[in-house]
């Protein structure tokens, strides 16, 4: 058996049996829903995060991109939090985006999109956290 025959048996022997049946248990066991997904929520945990902006609150929308190859997600989260938990939740989420993101077709335009998503989005929290000082040193004030 020549070394080219025996690529084409192993590449029969893994890829018959990898297309037929692990593709199936991939789909039917969430697919690219769930892909990524463990990760992505990890960037979540020990954040003071609230349904609906509270006083002191900063709100923002971010989205996250993960996929491999030709399947791709795009998520969408609305944010309110304290200004420091925003910030560190929005840098945490701009690297999910440049490793998770990178893995599907979208490499070329996901690094681009998110970096400035995440720049516009640091602004609007400054802003915010701007307003809210100025608001409550007026009130002090009176």
């Amino acid at each position: 058996m020549t070394i080219g025959e025996k690529l084409l048996f192993l590449f029969v022997v893994i890829g018959v049996p990898l297309t037929f049946i692990g593709v199936p248990i991939f789909v039917l066991m969430g697919g690219i829903q769930k892909f990524a997904l463990k990760p992505l929520q990890k960037r979540f945990a020990g954040l003071d995060l609230h349904d609906s902006p509270q006083p002191g609150d900063v709100s923002f929308v971010y989205h996250t991109y993960r996929g491999f190859l030709v399947w791709f997600v795009q998520d969408e989260h609305r944010i309110s939090a304290p200004p420091e938990d925003a910030r560190l939740l929005l840098t945490s989420l701009l690297r999910f985006n440049l490793t998770w993101g990178m893995l599907s077709y979208g490499l070329i335009f996901i690094p681009l999109i998110a970096i400035g998503n995440y720049y516009a989005q640091k602004r609007s929290i400054e802003n915010q956290e701007r307003e809210f000082t100025a608001a409550s040193s007026f009130q002090e004030r009176k």
